[in-house]
């Protein structure tokens, strides 16, 4: 599955569940364990300790979800949300952390919140911008190393490991987050840097990165299983594990449903997020491996060995949500009627595509209907000029639009064909070349939006003789 458009053309609503959802999640997991320890049912802590809880149970990781949706062949774009949240949520769920940790020891004033809300922004917006530019860095480098040309397939692979590896001693050293500075640093370098290598490199560095990342799920989950038996664990709480499973459901439809109307109320109709995909996105949050390590952490953390009941209560909890939701995935989505397909089904023209497809476009004549109506009082030519402004400010304000022209030329190299034979012109050849080609691409993208807009036009034209 091609996750690299379907995760940038969603990228602010992953953003909005990965912050503001995870955010939501702290408050209402710790919150709903306090109410639950204050009425005596259950395992009663202090406020900040079930806060700090609530932020450390919050890292979602769905690895059998995802590897089940992949298998199926489930909505990219459904499944980018999934790996989107669950990617920036454990950021920012260590982050939170690390926050409230931070008011456990000292009393609670009104400095104390603000230096706690700078803390957090300093510690997410540095071990950010340090991945961003280790990423940034290493396309530069590959882009002009000349290491294609001298055939170092084998440095480049070895770079490409260490460059993540160097973000995360250098956020690590600074006293911020090296995990949040690896992420960042894959994500830049997976989009800007892997273009420049080599292809025996990618194949290389795509193995060895694959071959990673199964070993250390492998590890993560023979680790947790051997920690719960030689771990000292707090087995006379059990009950307490049952009032955060309710409290995770709930925080997480708190989180999902108003995120999703969040994310819709911006977007155009048929661009929302349907009501059967925020069924799943609230079934698809599975506790793992950063939960288990910040629980790990919070034994030597907390005080009052509140450390050891998280521990145990966060090991049951991942158990539960992996075996119970994660082996129930494929039952789901059938009875959500979440549309899946098979590799070998790509390509062919079902009748529900085909059917999709239809109420797509009525759905698009239906709102260029309303946006008829709100706009009578125009002429053509006014109309059509307003809708081509719009639609200009629109594609020169967006992140693709700066992407390619400017970030892209800037830190990826031309296709290797290309790249040989301004090698070889002279300066002035390369410079006249990059020219031509950026009129070509404005020119191109020119005609496609008149195309486009014709289209429109024509489309809201034939709407309104109806009406």
């Amino acid at each position: 599955m091609e996750l690299e458009k379907p995760f940038f053309s969603n990228f602010g609503a992953i953003c909005v569940f990965a912050f503001g959802g995870t955010l939501i999640s702290t408050f209402g997991v710790g919150i709903l364990i306090y109410i639950f320890g204050q009425l005596k049912w259950t395992y009663s802590m202090p406020f900040l300790i079930c806060l700090a809880f609530g932020a450390l149970i919050s890292a979602t990781d769905p690895v059998t979800v995802l590897a089940i949706f992949h298998e199926l062949g489930a909505d990219a774009n459904l499944y980018a949300y999934i790996f989107g949240e669950s990617v920036l949520n454990d950021a920012v769920a260590i982050v939170m952390y690390k926050t409230v940790l931070s008011f456990v020891t000292s009393p609670i004033s009104d400095q104390g919140i603000f230096d706690a809300i700078s803390f957090f922004i300093i510690i997410f917006l540095g071990s950010f911008s340090i991945g961003v530019l280790a990423g940034i860095f290493s396309a530069l480098l590959f882009k002009y190393g000349g290491f294609q040309q001298k055939g170092l397939s084998i440095l480049e692979s070895c770079l490409v490991v260490l460059f993540p590896y160097l973000a995360y001693n250098v956020a690590d050293a600074l006293e911020l987050s090296g995990i949040v500075s690896i992420l960042f640093a894959g994500i830049t370098m997976k989009y800007y840097t892997a273009p420049n290598l080599s292809s025996q490199a990618q194949h290389v560095t795509t193995g060895f990165f694959g071959m990673l990342s199964k070993l250390s799920e492998t590890f993560i989950f023979i680790y947790m299983g051997v920690a719960t038996f030689l771990e000292q664990q707090s087995w006379n709480n059990i009950g307490f594990m049952f009032f955060t499973i309710v409290s995770i459901l709930v925080a997480r439809l708190w989180n999902v449903y108003p995120c999703s109307a969040l994310v819709n109320h911006f977007r155009e109709e048929t661009k929302h997020i349907a009501k059967n995909q925020q069924h799943a996105l609230w079934f698809s949050g599975l506790r793992g491996a950063m939960a288990f390590a910040l629980a790990l952490q919070s034994v030597t953390d907390l005080p009052d060995n509140h450390g050891r009941v998280l521990l145990t209560t966060t090991l049951l909890t991942i158990f539960f949500t992996v075996l119970l939701i994660g082996g129930s995935t494929s039952y789901v989505l059938k009875s959500l009627k979440i549309e899946c397909h098979s590799p070998e089904d790509e390509g062919e023209g079902s009748e529900e595509v085909l059917e999709r497809k239809m109420e797509d476009v009525l759905d698009i004549e239906k709102v260029q209907c309303k946006e008829m109506k709100g706009l009578h009082i125009l002429s053509n030519k006014q109309r059509a000029k307003l809708k081509e402004k719009l639609k200009k400010i629109k594609s020169n304000t967006s992140f693709s639009s700066l992407d390619k022209k400017y970030l892209r030329p800037f830190l990826q190299a031309a296709p290797s064909g290309e790249g040989v034979n301004l090698q070889r012109s002279s300066p002035s050849t390369a410079h006249s070349y990059h020219e031509e080609r950026n009129q070509d691409s404005t020119k191109l993208t020119e005609d496609q939006d008149e195309d486009e807009f014709s289209e429109s036009r024509g489309l809201l034209m034939s709407s309104r003789s109806q009406s």
